[in-house]
């Protein structure tokens, strides 16, 4: 009977964690949701991450004041810009700049 070497199996071993560790972070990457709401003048957006909240944005961010957004267009627009930074590991922050760019409505 041929023995196995226990370097081939400590081998087929960290191939296949890592293969699962691979699996779990893309269907991480692929949870991040955006969903929209109403608030009492406008909306805003949330991003959730399997099922938990995981940055709440009732107001437009990079304005002063508490200014919600107009539209839920506008609110979904900005919640996937930061998504997309999310999900390419960037700063999830928007700039005054990136709000214009997406033609988003910053005054009420």
């Amino acid at each position: 009977m041929t023995k196995i070497p226990s370097r081939s199996i400590f081998a087929v071993l960290l191939l296949v964690v890592a293969a699962l560790t691979l699996i779990l972070f893309l269907r991480s990457k692929e949870s991040l949701k955006v969903n929209t709401f109403k608030t009492g003048n406008g909306y805003g957006y949330s991003i959730t991450s399997q099922g938990k909240i995981f940055i709440y944005q009732p107001f437009i961010p990079a304005v002063e004041g508490n200014i919600p957004f107009s539209s839920r267009s506008d609110a979904r627009k900005a919640g996937k810009m930061v998504q997309r930074k999310l999900k390419n590991k960037e700063e999830p922050s928007l700039s005054i700049e990136d709000l214009l760019n997406a033609e988003i409505k910053i005054r009420n």
